[in-house]
């Protein structure tokens, strides 16, 4: 009878015990020498970035917390080069690594994690087949002449388009799993707004994604790009231009028939290279009432002044150097740059994303020429 009550009191308490329903993650690091110094467990998010410390000692370190947002983390070491990187969500995860090869690190548990294992392997058969490292090493070669260059760029373009076939087939397979709304983000674009409704109603009726960063940001990207289709009236913004006057968006609409709000920035390459051919579309189409609005993401104000003179742009001009905080280019999802939106004289959204190639075609059709 003794023997039978100790076992239902040890029954009691390990149900009393609580669960930790977080991740554990315990790690070893071989290596001669290794003993000890501080581990790093971080993400890579610019918004909302994360980071605890742990301890290497005896070449061994554990990792215990909660997440709401699982995502991908590295681990680095104190004093060694390289980075663990695992797709970190709330379970068990084991870690052995060699000191100076934390690439080939051996990383068990996770279901999201042995997914992205599966899946990475099948890219680097793809990758393999191809022989892309050799095709690329044979690329930069002086030797390589342009013909088999043109050939090795269209076996990349090859390679590419399997990876992105490989990439779809995961999504349709794992349609709801913490790595695919990762990625979604990267889409909400490319995806028309009813079908990417649909799919966040779908992660909504999950009871995993509650709270997760990720199906938030869908949904906000989702209600700002509805506000920034053909026929919606562009949001408005005050901002300073070079001498320190506060413009306002529509006092330069309405002094045109359409009007281009040109994101770019006096740092970023690309949108220099295109500036000389904008100031020749903008000469040739001023008089029949195409105006422009520059918005720039620099932070810089000298760096945004002489660019503004050295490309000699001489439309409006404004910015609150804020870099990528812009908050005009908030207002219209603008992700990379340069980019552009145009609106008509009354500020009603035309078109979103006008091509070099296009943009003189577009402005004859809008300008009635």
């Amino acid at each position: 009878m003794k023997k039978i009550l100790l076992i239902a009191i040890g029954a009691v308490l390990f149900a009393c015990t609580p669960k930790h329903d977080g991740y554990t993650i315990t790690g070893t690091i071989d290596g001669e020498g290794v003993q000890e110094a501080k581990v790093y467990l971080s993400n890579f998010s610019r918004t909302e970035p994360i980071k605890d410390t742990a301890n290497l000692v005896n070449g061994k370190f554990e990792f215990i917390g909660k997440l709401t947002t699982p995502e991908q983390y590295a681990v680095t070491v104190e004093g060694m080069e390289g980075r663990i990187v695992l797709f970190l969500e709330n379970e068990k995860y084991e870690i052995v690594a060699q000191q100076g090869d934390f690439t080939n690190a051996t990383i068990s548990g996770g279901a999201t994690n042995e997914l992205l294992k599966a899946h990475n392997l099948v890219k680097k058969e793809i990758a393999d087949r191809f022989q892309i490292d050799s095709l690329m090493k044979e690329f930069y070669k002086e030797t390589t002449t342009p013909e088999r260059k043109n050939e090795i760029i269209a076996t990349y373009q090859q390679s590419q388009k399997e990876m992105a076939d490989a990439d779809d087939a995961f999504f349709a397979a794992n349609p709801t799993s913490f790595f695919t709304i990762t990625q979604l983000i990267q889409k909400v674009e490319d995806v028309p707004v009813a079908e990417m409704e649909a799919k966040i109603a779908q992660y909504e009726a999950l009871p995993q994604f509650a709270g997760n960063r990720y199906l938030s940001d869908i949904k906000e990207a989702v209600t700002t790009l509805k506000g920034l289709e053909p026929g919606m009236q562009a949001p408005e913004f005050t901002l300073n231009d070079p001498d320190g006057n506060p413009v306002s968006l529509s006092s330069v609409y309405t002094q045109h028939k359409v009007t281009m709000i040109d994101f770019w920035a006096g740092w970023c390459g690309p949108c220099r290279r295109f500036n000389p051919t904008l100031v020749e579309i903008y000469k040739k189409y001023n008089k029949d009432g195409f105006g422009i609005i520059g918005v720039s993401l620099d932070s810089d104000e000298n760096v945004w002044k002489s660019a503004i003179k050295d490309d000699k742009l001489t439309w409006v001009q404004v910015s609150d150097l804020q870099y990528w905080n812009s908050a005009p280019a908030k207002l219209y999802y603008v992700r990379y740059i340069p980019q552009n939106i145009f609106v008509d004289a009354q500020g009603k959204i035309i078109k979103r994303k006008v091509s070099e190639e296009e943009m003189e075609s577009f402005l004859k059709e809008q300008l009635g020429l």
